[in-house]
Order: structure tokens, then C-alpha cells, then sequence
């Protein structure tokens, strides 16, 4: 599927919303915006072209046609024609990749409680995709409706509806995805692991409670996040030590069977490998508060 990749932040935002039902014989006029124009057609078909190339915009599909590119209708509307739009900014110096994509891989980042910068993210739109219309004439016309009657504050909410707008078409495009079912159980096996780090590591277990073969869910995790079940619990067990050893004074000990390590040697070696520090090294130099 072709995507647009927008790494965030910064976000993109919304400049303006509109909609329009129209009639038989519409030919959409010729126009160039230097910001991006989605469209999404609910009802009948638009016949749309963008620097030479023709899109059949049919009922439940959307195109996003791209800032300086001009873009005009190729032939009348047929039938009766239902269309929302939207205009959206995003800097020109974070330039979104247009790319084929696939492969919706959720890698673990590394985030700590002392982070000070914000995270890197991104954000997937369909460049022209079906979708699921269920899900976003709502989203759709709640952003309508705030959008007649903007203030400041209420800008503010239309930005966020927006927000859940383009969540909404990323989700979309995974579930639309022939890997679906993969990144779910990946999903599924990824929070299996979280709610049980305390726990030995058990595969038996696992095939029990999600009733699928314990290679099947591996594959799945690994197609998820690129990590075995065993490399996943080893990040979140380590990631949790972190904060354990930031904001308690729990012994070594008790920080590693609440970790899940039943061996604190063990404990010990893995958290210098994952971190460079020793558990002890790394509490000195990040609690976050000292015992008198």
C-alpha cells in the first residue's frame, strides 16, 4: 500500500474542513495548495487527477493529494456525489516519505523516566486506500460541526479530533492488511508478556492461556516487534528494573523477582549487558530521591 511516513513531532495540523454533496455532471476545478487536500468520498464516485495520474475515488475510499502538485477533476460525476475534505499542514522541512509499505513493525523504544526530549513517532496515511467508513464519518462530522463554531479553546479540541482522525486511518490500514491477524496475536503476545514479567517464563503456559502454538506466536511477536518472546520479556523486565531502581529502595533482591528473575546473579549480568551499568551503578547515578 502506498503511504505517507510523517514523523512526529511535529504533528500535522488541520487547517480547514468542508463538505459538499455534489450533483450529476460535477467536474471538479483545476487547483494547486501548498498544503496537503484529503478527500474522502462517502457517497457515488470522483474522477480526480494529480500531475498526470487518475484516481477513481469511489464510494468508502480516500485520496490525499500532495502540496504543489496540481490537481483537477478528469470526467463529470455520474451519480450523486457526497465528499469531505480536508486541508492539513505539515512542515515542508520534515517532508513526509511517500513509500510502499507492508510491514506495520511496532519495535520496543527505550523511554525512561527521566527522559527530557520528546520520542520519536510516526504517523502512516494512506496515500489512496479504502476505509472504513464506520469509524470516520463520526470522527468526520464531529470535526464539521466544531469547525462552525471555533474559538480558541475549541481549535484546540478540533486539532485532537484530528488527531484520532488520522489514528483511525493508520489502525485502518493494519487491520486492512493481509498481515493482520499476525500483528494482532503479536499484540496479544506482547501484552501477555508485560502482565506476567513477574512470572518465570513458561511457553507451555503461554500456548495454554492463548491457545496457539507457542512457534506460531512467536513468529507473530517477531513480525510484531522484531524481538523472540524471550529478547521482548528481557527489555521490559530490564526497562522495569529502571524505574524499580530510580524510585525505590527496594534491595537488588526484591527488584529482581519483581522483575521476574528468580537469580540476581543472573539479574545482574543481564542488566550490565543491556545497559552498560551494574543495577547498583546505574541506582547511584539515576534515583531520583536520597535516604537520610
Amino acid at each position: 500500500m502506498l503511504v505517507l511516513e510523517l514523523k512526529v513531532p511535529p504533528l500535522p495540523l488541520l487547517s480547514t474542513i468542508g463538505y459538499t454533496l455534489w450533483q450529476p455532471g460535477v467536474v471538479h476545478a483545476r487547483r494547486q495548495f501548498e498544503v496537503f487536500d484529503m478527500i474522502v468520498c462517502t457517497k457515488g464516485t470522483l474522477y480526480m487527477e494529480e500531475n498526470g495520474v487518475k484516481y477513481k475515488v469511489e464510494q468508502g475510499m480516500i485520496l490525499v493529494l500532495e502540496p504543489g502538485k496540481i490537481h483537477h477533476g478528469y470526467r463529470p460525476t455520474v451519480t450523486e456525489t457526497e465528499v469531505y475534505w480536508i486541508h492539513f499542514q505539515y512542515p515542508s522541512s520534515f517532508q513526509p516519505m511517500l513509500v510502499e509499505k507492508n510491514n506495520w513493525q511496532q519495535p520496543l523504544l527505550r523511554p525512561t523516566d527521566q527522559d527530557t526530549e520528546s520520542l520519536s513517532a510516526m504517523i502512516d496515511i494512506p496515500k489512496f486506500a479504502a476505509v472504513d467508513l464506520r469509524t470516520i464519518v463520526p470522527l468526520l462530522t464531529d470535526m464539521l460541526k466544531l469547525h462552525s463554531v471555533l474559538t480558541e479553546y475549541r481549535s484546540f479540541e478540533l486539532h485532537i479530533l484530528f488527531e484520532q482522525f488520522l489514528m483511525q486511518l493508520h489502525n485502518g490500514m493494519r487491520k486492512s492488511n493481509p498481515q493482520a491477524r499476525s500483528y494482532f496475536l503479536g499484540e496479544m503476545v506482547a501484552s501477555y508478556l508485560a502482565g506476567h514479567l513477574e512470572q518465570p517464563f513458561n511457553s507451555v503456559q503461554m500456548e495454554i492461556d492463548l491457545h496457539y502454538h507457542f512457534d506460531y506466536l512467536a513468529r507473530c511477536l517477531k513480525q510484531y516487534s522484531g524481538m523472540s518472546p524471550l529478547q521482548y520479556r528481557h527489555q521490559l523486565q530490564i526497562d522495569r528494573a529502571k524505574r524499580l531502581l530510580s524510585h525505590s529502595d527496594l534491595t537488588l533482591i526484591k527488584i529482581g523477582e519483581q522483575c521476574g528473575f528468580q537469580d540476581i546473579n543472573y539479574f545482574i549480568r543481564l542488566f550490565k549487558r543491556q545497559t552498560s551499568f551494574t543495577p547498583g551503578e546505574y541506582r547511584k547515578q539515576f534515583q531520583v530521591f536520597q535516604v537520610e
